[in-house]
C-alpha cells in the first residue's frame, strides 16, 4: 500500500483529496499547519508549515507520492495572513518539493492554476507557474494538474447574492467552467498513479462570469443585481493594498486579470454549480 502526503489537507480541496485517496487504497497522511482543523478520513496527520524545511523532512520521510495543494489563502475576508504567494505557493512548495526529493518520494504531484501561463507577470500566476517550471527540471515524476475556479471560491458569490448584491468585473462576458473540489479531487487521485504530465480541467458548466452571478440570485429566488465594476478598480486597489497585504493585492491583482479572458478547460465530473448554490438557500 503506497502512502501519499497531502498538503493543504485541511482546505476544500484537501479533504476531498484525502477522502478520494483513501477509497482508492491508499494509506494518506495529511500535512497540515493547524493540527484542529480537520482533514478528514486521513490516516495519519502530521503538524508542519511550508516555510519549515526541517519539519517538511520529516512529513515526507516515507512518502511514496507527495500531493500539494497547499498555497496563501484565497478568502477575500481574511485579513489575517498576509504573507503573498510567491513567499507560500512558490516558496513553500519549493521547499516541499526539495524535501520529497530529499526522502526518495516516486512522485510529485501539484495543483497550479488554468490559464496561469498566459499571466505570467502577476504575482499570484508566477508562482504557480514556478513551481511548474521547477518541476518540469527536477528529474522527479511529476503531474501538474491546472484547474479553473473551484466552487468553494464561488461560494462567495452565493453569499452576496443571498444579501442582494452581485458584482461583476468588467462586462462579465468572459466564460469559465469551474469544478466542485469531489470532482476535482477524483482527477487529482487519478493523477497519482497516472502517466500524464499536464491536466487542464473544469466542471460541466460553461457560463460567462455574469451568467454565474445570475444563477447564484436564481438560487434564492431573487431578482438578479448586477453591479459592473472597472477592471481598473481593482488594479488600483492592488496597488494601494500591496505595502500593507501582499496576499490580498495579489488576489485582487489576479481576479482583475482572470475575470476578463475566456477560462473554460475541458469538462469533467457531475457536480452542477446551480445544486452548489442551493446549498447557501437552505
Amino acid at each position: 500500500m503506497e502512502t501519499v502526503l497531502v498538503a493543504g489537507a485541511s482546505g476544500h480541496l484537501g479533504r476531498c483529496v484525502v477522502t478520494e485517496l483513501r477509497a482508492r487504497g491508499y494509506r494518506v497522511r495529511a500535512l497540515v499547519r493547524d493540527p484542529a482543523r480537520s482533514v478528514g478520513a486521513a490516516d495519519e496527520t502530521v503538524r508542519s508549515d511550508l516555510l519549515d524545511p526541517p519539519s517538511l523532512a520529516a512529513a515526507c520521510a516515507g512518502a511514496d507520492v507527495v500531493f500539494s495543494c497547499a498555497g496563501a489563502s484565497m478568502s477575500l475576508s481574511s485579513l489575517r495572513d498576509r504573507r503573498g504567494p510567491l513567499e507560500v505557493d512558490w516558496g513553500g512548495n519549493r521547499n516541499l518539493l526539495a524535501a520529497a526529493r530529499g526522502a526518495g518520494a516516486r512522485k510529485f504531484v501539484y495543483v497550479s492554476v488554468f490559464g496561469a501561463r498566459g499571466m505570467r507577470g502577476l504575482e499570484y500566476a508566477d508562482a504557480h507557474e514556478r513551481i511548474a517550471d521547477e518541476l518540469k527540471t527536477s528529474g522527479m515524476d511529476h503531474a501538474i494538474i491546472r484547474p479553473t475556479g473551484f466552487f468553494s471560491f464561488f461560494g462567495e458569490i452565493a453569499k452576496m447574492a443571498k444579501q442582494g448584491r452581485g458584482i461583476v468585473i468588467g462586462t462579465g462576458e468572459a466564460y469559465t467552467n469551474p469544478i466542485h473540489e469531489a470532482d476535482l479531487a477524483e482527477v487529482c487521485a487519478a493523477a497519482v498513479a497516472g502517466d500524464a504530465r499536464e491536466i487542464s480541467v473544469g466542471g460541466p458548466d460553461v457560463m460567462t462570469r455574469a451568467q454565474i452571478v445570475e444563477l447564484a440570485f436564481r438560487a434564492f429566488g431573487r431578482e438578479p443585481r448586477l453591479t459592473r465594476v472597472p477592471p481598473a478598480i481593482f488594479r488600483a486597489s492592488a496597488t494601494v493594498m500591496r505595502p500593507f497585504n501582499r496576499r490580498m493585492a495579489a488576489l485582487l491583482a489576479f481576479g482583475a486579470a482572470v475575470s476578463q479572458v475566456d477560462c473554460v478547460a475541458p469538462s469533467y465530473g457531475r457536480r452542477r454549480l446551480d445544486d452548489f448554490f442551493r446549498t447557501f438557500a437552505d
